[in-house]
């Protein structure tokens, strides 16, 4: 991520990723001034379990593709949803069971 990108640009690019890749369900949350844990979260849900971790790994190389800076990742192994936290950006993709939960 360049200087000169804003991350409402970032969040826009990776929930139409998210979406193109058949996310569902897409949403962005903006949290600026609510929290100090993040300023957004995207929140999706996949098909299924399989869609789920080949939708969080597809998100994980599109972002260092990118060069979008530090990024610490959880369940991408897992069965019913994945965090990808980029710090400022945190982007929660879930089973539609779990997302319903």
């Amino acid at each position: 991520m360049t200087e000169e990108t804003k991350p409402e640009e970032v969040v826009r690019a990776l929930a139409e990723t998210i979406a193109e890749k058949m996310g569902q369900d897409v949403r962005i949350l903006d949290l600026r001034g609510l929290t100090d844990i993040a300023d957004w979260f995207i929140i999706a849900s996949a098909k299924s379990e399989r869609h789920l971790r080949v939708l969080g790994q597809d998100m994980v190389e599109e972002i260092k593709a990118a060069d979008i800076g530090p990024m610490r990742t959880e369940g991408l192994d897992g069965k019913s949803w994945v965090i990808i936290d980029l710090f400022d950006i945190v982007v929660h993709i879930f089973t539609p069971e779990r997302r319903e939960f």
